[in-house]
C-alpha cells in the first residue's frame, strides 16, 4: 500500500507550480499568485509584482488614481529568489499602504543633470552649441558618470589642472563657467546641499584683451573681406556699426527689425549674455546692409545673416589673414565700435545700453581713459607747471 505524503505543504510550491502551468511564450500579462507574477517571454521569463494603490501613486513619470493596481517588471526571473519576490512585493505595498512615493529620489549623475540643465538653458542663450561643447566633450569625460553629491573640490582641481596643461587659461575658465551654472543650478533646485565650487585654484595667466582696429586696419580688412566675399563685408560693417555679439548678429532674424515711420530702424536683442533683451538703433550704413542682405534672404530662413558659423569662420580667417591682421578676432570688431564710439564722445551709460553691458564696470576699466575728462585737463596744466 502506497503511503501519502504527510506534513507542511513545500513552502513555495505555489509559484513553482505556477510556473509550471504557463505556456512556453505568452503574449498576454503576466499570471499571479500572491501578487507575485510570471511572464513568459521570447527571451525567458521574468518576474513581477502587483501592488493595490488606495492612495493611488507615481511609478516611472505615469500618475495612478486612488484603488488602482499597479503591475511592476522587475527583471529576469533568474535574478530573483521567491523570498526576495515576496520582501519586493512587501515593501512597495508598505509604501503604497502610507502615501509613500513608490519610487527612491535617484541620484543625479553630472550629465544627466547637465543634460537637463542644457535643454532648459537653450531658448534663453546665445551660443548653445558651444555650452554643448563644454559638456560633452570637456566636462563629461571627468565629471559624468559622478554623482553630483559626490564631486569634489579636489575634483575639480585635479580638472583644472589636467585642462591647463593643453588649453589656453581663458578657454579653460570658460569651460569652469559652464561647469559653475550648471552646480548651481543644481544646489538651487535642491538636489545637492553645498557647492564644491567654493575655494577653488585660482586660474593664472589670463590676460584682458584691448585688441581694436585703427581706421587702417578697418579699411584694410574690409576691402579683403569683400574680395572673399561680398556678404563678409556687409557682416563686418554691421558689427563695427551695432556694436552687436557675434552670437547675436547670427541669430538675428528679420521679423525683430522694425522699421518705423519716422524712418528709424530699430533692432531689437531678445537674447542677450547679459540676459536681458535691448534695442539697437540702426546706423545709415546698418540700414544699407539690411537692404542688400534683403536680396540675399535665403527661403525658409528667417535670419538676416543666412549663413552657418562654419562658413563664417572659414571666411572670416581667410579675410584677416589676408589684410595681415591674423591676431584679430570677429570679438574685436565689437571692442572696436566700443573704442571709436567712446573717442568720439559717446556717453558711456549709452554706449553700455547699447551693446549690452549690464553695467560700467567693463566699459569704464577699457574705454574711460579714453574720453575726454577732467584727467585730460589736469595732464595739461601739469604740463603746464613741469615742462618750465
Amino acid at each position: 500500500m502506497s503511503s501519502i505524503p504527510r506534513g507542511r505543504k513545500k513552502k513555495y510550491a505555489e509559484y513553482d507550480e505556477l510556473v509550471q502551468s504557463l505556456p512556453k511564450v505568452m503574449t498576454k500579462r503576466p499570471k499571479y499568485v500572491n501578487g507575485i507574477g510570471v511572464f513568459n517571454g521570447s527571451r525567458g521569463p521574468t518576474a513581477w509584482v502587483k501592488i493595490g494603490l488606495p492612495h493611488g501613486g507615481v511609478w516611472k513619470g505615469k500618475t495612478y488614481k486612488p484603488g488602482q493596481q499597479l503591475e511592476i517588471k522587475v527583471g529576469s526571473l533568474s535574478s530573483w529568489s521567491w523570498d526576495q519576490l515576496e520582501q519586493q512585493r512587501k515593501e512597495l505595498q508598505g509604501r503604497a499602504d502610507r502615501g509613500e512615493p513608490l519610487e527612491d529620489a535617484p541620484d543625479w549623475t553630472f550629465n544627466n543633470w547637465a543634460v537637463d540643465w542644457l535643454e532648459r538653458a537653450k531658448p534663453r542663450v546665445q551660443d548653445y552649441g558651444s555650452l554643448e561643447i563644454h559638456v560633452r566633450v570637456h566636462l563629461n569625460p571627468t565629471f559624468g558618470k559622478m554623482a553630483l553629491n559626490q564631486i569634489a573640490r579636489v575634483d575639480i582641481n585635479r580638472w583644472q589642472s589636467k585642462q591647463l596643461k593643453t588649453l589656453a587659461p581663458a578657454t579653460v575658465k570658460r569651460q569652469l563657467s559652464t561647469f559653475k551654472a550648471i552646480i548651481n543650478d543644481a544646489v538651487h533646485s535642491g538636489l545637492i546641499e553645498r557647492t564644491p565650487l567654493s575655494k577653488l585654484d585660482e586660474i593664472k595667466g589670463i590676460e584682458g584683451r584691448q585688441r581694436f582696429l585703427t581706421d587702417e586696419e578697418l579699411v584694410t580688412l574690409l576691402a579683403k573681406a569683400e574680395e572673399i566675399n561680398v556678404w563678409l563685408s556687409d557682416f563686418i560693417l554691421w558689427q563695427v556699426h551695432s556694436g552687436m555679439r557675434k552670437g547675436e548678429t547670427m541669430q538675428l532674424k528679420w521679423p525683430e527689425v522694425l522699421e518705423l515711420k519716422d524712418d528709424r530702424v530699430l533692432i531689437q536683442i531678445n537674447k542677450s549674455k547679459s540676459g536681458k533683451g535691448r534695442t539697437v538703433v540702426a546706423t545709415q550704413t546698418m540700414k544699407d546692409v539690411l537692404a542688400r542682405q534683403k536680396d540675399r534672404a535665403v527661403e525658409r530662413d528667417k535670419r538676416v545673416f543666412p549663413i552657418s558659423k562654419m562658413t563664417l569662420r572659414r571666411r572670416w580667417e581667410a579675410a584677416r589673414d589676408a589684410a595681415g591682421l591674423s591676431d584679430v578676432t570677429i570679438h574685436d570688431i565689437r571692442r572696436t565700435h566700443a573704442t571709436h564710439a567712446a573717442v568720439a564722445g559717446v556717453d558711456l551709460r549709452t554706449l553700455a545700453g547699447r551693446i549690452g553691458h549690464r553695467d560700467l564696470s567693463m566699459l569704464e576699466k577699457h574705454y574711460a581713459a579714453l574720453v575726454g575728462s577732467a584727467a585730460d585737463e589736469a595732464a595739461v596744466k601739469i604740463e603746464a607747471v613741469f615742462s618750465k
